[in-house]
């Protein structure tokens, strides 16, 4: 063969190796790239291993190693970003890493745990809606988190919003989308106490007893701190069914009260007595700042049977113990003795509704004797209380509990003469308003008597002290 033909299948074979070397590179780039991604990772550098990795998955969009290195790269930018704050910022990554690799167990388990987190921040900052979404999102990847107690996390904090957004629900009103909450929440949560005795209330509340107890003896099997108040709401119940049968209803248009009674053809009329407990809502909501959670159930039950129900002493006229129980024979008196006796009831009603914590009884009924039209003060009445005090018969500390266990009628007589010249004082040397901003700081959950401090600038202990003095001295 001749040196010029050799010399010809050499260049053409020069041309083709030369052809064909950027092909060669093409193939090697995204290696190479890959390669650079893996070392950015490891110097947790992630945008710029996203970034090598989204160049090197354009060049080989099937190649599996690529596509679950750029996964990690998403899933650590996400984590990152969770552990700055950023965690809405984060889903995005997570939902990267997910559509590159959707049963990615570690990535969804990372993504389920950020929308948890969010979720739970949206509760406590009472977003209620917000929350829902992020625990509905959640929801939906619990199947393939593959993790049980992650699982029972977002399904426990779930239910706790759930329960949350029931009481919501319940001091708007709307006792029927409250209930539809925390069954939600049971649901959710088998053993959520909370929502078991608010759904007994809720029975309770419209005569549903069965349903009542049902809820009440699920919670007490569950609950020992709320044994005496389900102990005693299920004892009610055995005894308020006994007489239920015997009382018609009174529509009230309005929905603010559920008004129950035995016929009767003496005294102010049913209708009447409604329109002043209409009068009740609006007086007060004025004078107090505060409107009923809820429609008030109002009972009112012959003589024996009041006493039965409520198990008060003789000298007792009515009470509220989630409903307002009154007797037939009331009804019967003048008009405003029975406008001053519904308006006093429902002070303890809405005290009741708005004011979460415990306070001291001598408060609840001071401020009732406040609200009644017919509030007066007189000399005899404070005679009573100096020579009470006098004796020592009578101490703020001995009437914080309900006034039911005091023994005579002379004794409870002095008992709410206490309490009602105290808040008089008060109101008196002080103001309506500072009354009105110590009930509102209550309601926010403020200590009974840090409260009054902040409001009044002495302690509650000093208050009372120098106004003992002053009533003996007089």
């Amino acid at each position: 063969m001749s040196k010029w033909i050799l010399r010809a299948i050499y260049a053409m074979l020069l041309l083709a190796l030369v052809a064909t070397m950027p092909l060669a590179m093409r193939m090697y780039e995204p290696i190479e790239k890959n390669n650079k991604a893996v070392e950015a990772l490891e110097q947790k550098q992630y945008d710029r291993a996203i970034e090598y990795l989204s160049q090197a998955r354009e060049a080989k969009p099937n190649d599996s190693v690529i596509r679950r290195n750029l996964a990690v790269a998403y899933n650590s930018k996400a984590l990152e970003l969770d552990g700055q704050g950023k965690e809405q910022e984060a889903l995005t990554y997570y939902q990267r890493a997910l559509e590159l690799e959707p049963g990615n167990a570690t990535v969804i388990r990372n993504l389920v745990a950020t929308l948890n987190n969010l979720a739970v921040a949206r509760s406590k900052a009472q977003q209620f809606l917000e929350a829902q979404q992020f625990f509905e999102q959640a929801a939906k990847w619990l199947d393939k988190a593959n993790d049980e107690s992650l699982t029972r996390s977002v399904r426990d904090n779930y239910a706790a919003l759930l329960t949350v957004w029931g009481t919501e629900l319940l001091r708007a009103n709307k006792p029927g989308a409250a209930a539809e909450a925390f069954r939600q929440a049971l649901g959710l949560n088998s053993q959520n106490v909370p929502a078991m005795i608010y759904l007994g209330d809720i029975a309770y509340d419209v005569n549903d007893y069965e349903a009542a107890k049902k809820f009440y003896a699920a919670a007490k099997q569950l609950d020992k701190e709320h044994a005496a108040y389900l102990d005693s709401r299920l004892e009610m119940i055995e005894r308020e069914s006994k007489v239920e049968n015997l009382f018609r209803e009174i529509t009230d248009t309005k929905q603010r009260f559920r008004v129950q009674y035995v016929p009767y053809s003496e005294g102010v009329r049913i209708q009447d007595v409604l329109a002043m407990l209409d009068d009740a809502h609006d007086a007060l909501a004025e004078s107090l700042g505060f409107r009923p959670s809820r429609s008030v159930n109002v009972k009112i039950y012959r003589h024996e049977d009041f006493y039965r129900v409520s198990a008060l002493p003789a000298w007792a006229t009515g009470i509220y113990d989630g409903k307002m129980r009154l007797k037939v024979d009331d009804m019967k008196g003048a008009p405003s003795q029975i406008r001053d006796l519904l308006f006093h009831e429902y002070t303890h009603a809405l005290l009741a509704m708005n004011i979460r914590q415990q306070v001291p009884a001598w408060f609840h009924e001071g401020l009732a004797q406040l609200m009644e039209p017919q509030f007066s003060q007189n000399e005899r009445e404070q005679k009573r209380v100096r020579a009470a005090l006098t004796d020592g018969n009578l101490t703020f500390e001995a009437l914080r509990d309900s006034f039911r266990e005091l023994r005579s009628k002379a004794e409870a007589e002095q008992a709410y003469l206490l309490s009602k010249y105290f808040l008089a004082s008060l109101r008196q040397r002080y103001g309506a308003d500072k009354l009105r901003e110590w009930l509102k700081r209550l309601a926010a959950d403020e200590t009974f008597e840090s409260s009054f401090e902040q409001v009044y600038g002495l302690t509650l202990k000093t208050a009372q002290d120098r106004w003992i003095a002053e009533q003996l001295k007089d």
